[in-house]
């Protein structure tokens, strides 16, 4: 739902300023649809019915596995792809994964969003509408940015969507935003977000040289700068980084170089 685009509607059509609060409460506890907020007046219902669209997305396709996994792709307004997983594990998380952009320009070699061609950042309204897509389904309790996308080439938006997740469930401590390592992006989560959000670094490689190899973003923020910028999170929030390491036959998968990654990760930040 666009939020900004209800507020104005219900501005324009003379609201009081509470009638917002209670559309986001519904569509946060699950509401399917305008018809279902009984607390909202008849012809106000109908009326944001024609005037503001349930969702920012429209959903193109959705598969569920047997173990539960439901995986959904949306489309944007203007026709952009964009992915959305639902997991849910036997001990009751019920984690989402969700995209910050459709394409991404950072072109990881191993990753199939970076062979694709990047089309634009996604708003927050379109970030929180994959979450509520999954709210609608059950209960979620976990959330990552770990979708399409580098995060923090779009971090207002994404914190926008991610100060909001609370609403549906999903806490500030159980939100991990991720990243390559975009540096500047980087830099302004770790000293300007207060909410106890947690950090997870896509890594994949041990060295410099291999990692600029897998990830071209590495040649212009090397590892000893991102490394810092971890020890830096774990100061200041006490909470370890996750560290993400996609195993790649015969590319980064010896024991050197786990040797190597041991060497390169303090276990005391990460």
């Amino acid at each position: 739902m666009n939020l900004d685009l209800l507020e104005t509607t219900l501005v324009d059509r003379g609201e009081r300023p509470f009638r917002a609060r209670q559309v986001w409460e519904w569509v946060a506890r699950g509401a399917r649809d305008y018809e279902s907020m009984t607390n909202l007046p008849v012809r106000l219902r109908r009326a944001l019915a024609v005037e503001v669209p349930f969702s920012t997305l429209e959903l193109a396709h959705e598969a569920e596995s047997r173990d539960g996994t439901v995986k959904a792709l949306f489309r944007t307004h203007d026709g952009h792809p964009v992915e959305a997983v639902l997991m849910r594990y036997r001990d009751g998380r019920r984690s989402i994964c969700v995209s910050s952009q459709s394409g991404c320009p950072l072109t990881c070699t191993f990753c199939a969003t970076g062979q694709m061609r990047f089309r634009r950042n996604l708003t927050a309204s379109e970030i929180l509408d994959q979450a509520l897509h999954f709210r609608r389904l059950d209960d979620v309790n976990h959330a990552v940015f770990m979708g399409m996308g580098e995060p923090m080439l779009n971090l207002d938006e994404v914190l926008a969507a991610a100060r909001r997740l609370p609403d549906l469930g999903i806490t500030h401590r159980r939100t991990t935003v991720s990243t390559v390592g975009w540096l500047p992006g980087l830099r302004r989560f770790v000293d300007e977000v207060e909410e106890p959000v947690r950090l997870a670094l896509s890594l994949h490689a041990p060295t410099d040289e291999l990692r600029s190899e897998l990830m071209p973003v590495n040649a212009r923020y090397p590892l000893a700068e991102l490394v810092h910028q971890c020890t830096k999170y774990f100061a200041r929030r006490r909470r370890k980084v996750f560290v993400e390491y996609v195993m790649l036959a015969g590319v980064n998968d010896r024991f050197e170089q786990a040797q190597e990654l041991a060497r390169l990760l303090n276990p005391r930040f990460f």
